[in-house]
């Protein structure tokens, strides 16, 4: 009887990991740190227990010092639950489900969007940079065995 339980407790507890793990968004396209304008960027998942990411967290630093951290709490949609703003040494957040929170969440939503779709844009041309690298490296490398290949041919007359 406790072999069938343990057995059980096992499956239960595989089926369980596979489920959360499998429900998961990957929002790596987003991971960034660096500059967009004048602000410094960071984009990362948070996770807990080291099963899935939970969180989508954007921070932003603005050049007079403050800090808003856009937070996609639920359902791994990019969807913000919630804005922490701290000014002057003092936080405050702001939450969706609130009547004060609410407008200020969906102006934080437009901001959010707007990060980023800027961190899809630096992305790409990060990827434009690389391919135009190796583009160059190949055509370097084309250029070399030519010269070689006619380099050889000379010496043989």
């Amino acid at each position: 009887m406790t072999t069938r339980k343990t057995l059980t407790s096992m499956v239960l507890v595989g089926v369980l990991a596979l489920g959360i793990s499998g429900c998961r968004k990957d929002h790596s396209q987003y991971k960034y740190d660096g500059k967009i304008g004048e602000d410094q960027v960071i984009f990362r998942e948070k996770s807990y227990l080291g099963i899935s990411s939970d969180d989508n967290i954007l921070r932003v630093i603005k050049p007079d010092g403050r800090i808003i951290e856009y937070k996609d709490r639920l359902r791994d949609d990019l969807k913000l639950e919630s804005v922490e703003i701290t000014k002057d040494g003092q936080t405050t957040t702001y939450y969706l489900d609130d009547e004060i929170g609410k407008p200020i969440l969906k102006e934080a939503q437009k901001q959010f969007d707007n990060y980023l779709q800027q961190i899809r844009i630096e992305a790409q041309k990060q990827l434009d940079y690389q391919q135009q690298i190796k583009e160059a490296k190949l055509d370097y490398q084309q250029q070399t065995k030519e010269a070689k290949i006619k380099k050889g041919l000379e010496d043989l007359k």
